[in-house]
């Protein structure tokens, strides 16, 4: 029996790094990941008895609450006028209750914190190497003026928009961060400029993106990155750092193409902004559920949008509010908010001290992503619950002056 088990947990194992790595794609690229993940994980739970260790903790609580924040889609269905969007809505959130009961049990003694860092690196340079020496092809850059272009419609296509795709190498940034910060003595000279190389690239890849809400944090992690290693050393310095960062970012952020006044004021977000605050305004304390809300966000959305954007919309299905907090209100009030901060914000202080900094940076690229896009209840729901579980449920062996810790057999 412990064979079979070590072997179900090397499965389970090997599925989650298989869900960071294919987060970066779109979601049929991660449903067998899905599965497997799932079904090894509910065998592990009958096999070793889990239910047995479960003593409740901080950690314990913080997936109660996740599966709260998932059950409150069921529990307002009985009470809403409109089944339109229920099952299309309730598809993308299934995950959060799926990954509450993986953190409330526990994964096993297999995972490695090193083991998916270094999956989302690996990952983010396989995705630029794959986009632009197999889909688009080294000649177009040399030969095509209009390869950025070119670049972005192929990735479009083969792996995904400019927000899941700048999210994850912005993942990237802060796991080479993270590792080389902690293991700088430890690694051999190779390693590191390879990791140095890594983030080169990804730094590149970022800064042609179209993406700005991506191409801003990229920025802002960058700096932040130099801050805090200065301030470590020198603090004196690292004030006088803290101080022109904010003039750096601005000069820097500045330069990106799509930053000019014309393209800001043409962003559709803000009457997709002014459309949700118009629904909240009508209960915002409770809100009105996942399908009503999105109903009479839909109505709301027909009187301020431009005749350009309805001319040019072509997706009938479906269009969100593109900010969490905006959509989470429609859907359950200032009681959903709350618990939406909860879950961004508790993880900084419920993570062990030596993973208390990368809790900070996850959680905030989260929370700042979540300003522009559905992050928890849309398709970034995969990745905000694996870097949940790295943080508060998996075995940091990237500790600062210690030799990693031996893998259990």
């Amino acid at each position: 029996m412990k064979h079979v088990i070590k072997y179900l947990n090397y499965i389970n194992l090997l599925s989650a790094m298989y869900l960071a790595a294919s987060s970066m794609y779109y979601y049929p690229i991660q449903k067998a990941g899905f599965y497997v993940f799932f079904a090894s994980f509910i065998l592990e739970i009958l096999l070793e008895q889990k239910w047995k260790t479960v003593r409740l903790d901080k950690v314990r609580i913080y997936y109660i609450v996740l599966a709260v924040f998932f059950l409150l889609s069921l529990i307002y269905i009985p009470f809403e006028n409109s089944r339109k969007y229920t099952h299309f809505l309730l598809e993308k959130r299934f995950s959060l209750f799926g990954f509450a009961l993986v953190g409330f049990f526990g994964v096993n003694n297999k995972f490695r914190l090193n083991y998916f860092l270094n999956t989302f690196i690996i990952s983010s340079i396989v995705a630029i190497i794959y986009l632009i020496f197999y889909r688009v092809g080294i000649h177009v850059f040399i030969e095509n003026p209009a390869w950025k272009e070119v670049l972005e419609l192929t990735r479009v296509k083969y792996v995904n928009s400019h927000m899941g795709y700048d999210l994850y190498l912005n993942i990237s940034l802060i796991s080479i961060w993270y590792i080389l910060t902690r293991s700088w003595s430890r690694t051999i000279w190779w390693k590191r400029y390879m990791y140095i190389g890594a983030l080169t690239v990804i730094l590149s890849a970022l800064s042609i993106s179209e993406g700005r809400s991506g191409f801003i944090m990229g920025v802002l992690l960058m700096l932040s990155f130099i801050f805090v290693e200065i301030w470590k050393r020198r603090k004196a310095m690292g004030m006088v750092i803290g101080f022109i960062i904010p003039f750096l970012l601005i000069g820097i952020v500045s330069q990106h193409k799509r930053m000019t006044e014309g393209q800001i004021k043409a962003e559709p977000r803000f009457f997709l902004w002014k459309s949700a605050l118009s629904v909240i305004e009508e209960n915002p304390l409770i809100g009105f559920g996942i399908s009503d809300a999105q109903e009479k966000f839909d109505a709301a959305r027909r009187i301020y949008e431009s005749p350009e954007f309805r001319i040019n919309w072509t997706i009938s299905k479906h269009l969100d509010c593109h900010d969490q907090y905006l959509q989470t209100t429609m859907e359950f009030g200032i009681i959903g908010l709350l618990i939406l901060l909860f879950l961004y914000i508790s993880p900084v202080f419920f993570a062990e001290k030596n993973k208390r900094m990368l809790a900070i940076f996850l959680m905030f690229l989260c929370a700042y992503q979540s300003v522009f896009d559905m992050f928890v209840t849309g398709p970034f729901s995969a990745i905000f619950c694996i870097l949940v579980i790295l943080i508060l449920s998996v075995k940091n062996n990237i500790v600062k002056g210690h030799t990693a810790v031996k893998i259990e057999e």
